[in-house]
């Protein structure tokens, strides 16, 4: 505890220089913490999703991945073998589906159609959906989203214009969900097929009975019908992952440059500290204070502003992720930052090695001084 107050004695002696130091390692971890935070947010937000699909398997072309269907490449014989296949295999329910987008970059003009075939309500793929308005079924319109409704003012009885021959009635509004339906449309893939002047389909939704295994019904299907790859929730969910994992080391590589000039900040407090202080070193020497001693009290000194700078970074990092999280949500109907337990803890352990680091050579300088030429300083 003495030496506790001590080391909090000496960060108090230089106010200015402390806080200074301290704001660099505040600012560095905040910015490592929201960085990483996208990572935490979209695996976060894909497992939710997943979780809240009804059927088991999605089919898509060989090739191609779920979260890039494109243009529609299924041909309608293809859904033909599906079904063919489906009694043998435990399928219970063949779902085809087509995939439109509509606008650029920015949210608030950008739309995506997903089209349902007739007698497929939106509770089918999403059990947790529910109507805020109107009806839940696209057969006889268009049912939006509630994000997407919000930013375009769209209510029951507004004509969507999907191309100059399709233009469809909204005729349900669903409640928000604050996962991927806000920001759909569904309407009837009669529609888009006519829009994109296609019969294929982006993918094909399979549900299975209970406690078949999804894995096996995938497998069999791939083996029956050529030229599909057909991907549980697990596959998806592990493509996402190994994609997520390397956008978090672009994003670390980025926020290691604010963490070394903030570990630098840190040992130039510390090594002007030292220098100043060579005198109070010698007479401590001189009065049996050992060399491990010094190196431990100087080595504190900047684990304490590491720690400290580590929570109050990681707060600051929190806060700025609650307000991308605001705008996200309200723009896409997202949340797309989180600051989980596990990157809080990452956070803390790298603020503190830092401080560890940036506190290694100063303290050696320290813990060295010859007493004689300590006290003979002026």
């Amino acid at each position: 505890m003495e030496v506790l107050a001590l080391v909090y004695r000496n960060l108090r002696a230089r106010p200015l220089r402390s806080l200074l130091t301290l704001l660099g390692i505040v600012v560095s971890t905040a910015s490592m913490v929201l960085f990483l935070s996208f990572g935490e947010g979209l695996r976060r937000a894909l497992g939710a999703e997943l979780a809240s699909v009804g059927p088991a398997i999605m089919v898509v072309p060989e090739g191609v991945q779920a979260f890039s269907p494109g243009y529609p490449e299924l041909r309608p014989e293809t859904l033909e073998a599906i079904q063919a296949a489906a009694s043998g295999l435990g399928i219970t329910q063949v779902i085809p589906t087509a995939v439109f987008a509509r606008g650029g970059f920015d949210p608030a003009s950008s739309f995506i159609f997903q089209g349902l075939p007739p007698g497929v309500s939106v509770q089918v793929l999403y059990p947790n959906a529910r109507a805020a308005e109107g009806i839940l079924d696209p057969s006889a319109g268009a049912v939006v989203g509630a994000g997407v409704a919000q930013r375009n003012n769209l209510g029951l009885g507004r004509i969507l214009r999907l191309s100059p021959q399709v233009s469809l009635e909204v005729v349900g509004v669903l409640e928000r969900t604050g996962g991927i339906t806000d920001s759909f449309i569904y309407v009837p893939i009669s529609a888009i097929h006519t829009v994109l002047g296609t019969q294929n389909y982006s993918s094909i939704l399979v549900a299975i009975e209970p406690g078949r295994q999804a894995e096996a019904v995938a497998q069999a299907l791939k083996a029956r019908v050529p030229g599909i790859d057909a991907q549980t929730t697990g596959d998806v969910m592990r493509f996402a992952e190994r994609a997520v994992r390397i956008s978090d080391l672009v994003r670390f590589g980025i926020s290691l440059v604010a963490l070394v000039v903030g570990g630098l900040l840190v040992a130039n407090t510390v090594m002007m500290s030292v220098y100043e202080r060579i005198r109070e070193f010698g007479l401590m020497r001189a009065l049996g204070a050992r060399r491990g001693f010094i190196f431990g009290l100087v080595l504190l000194e900047a684990l304490a502003l590491g720690l400290l700078g580590g929570f109050l970074g990681l707060a600051l990092g929190q806060g700025a992720s609650s307000l991308v999280n605001w705008f996200t949500v309200r723009e896409v109907g997202l949340a797309l930052s989180a600051v989980t337990f596990r990157l809080a803890l990452f956070a803390l352990l790298v603020a503190v090695v830092l401080g560890l680091l940036a506190g290694f050579l100063p303290a050696r300088t320290a813990s060295r001084i010859r007493i004689v030429e300590a006290l003979g300083r002026v």
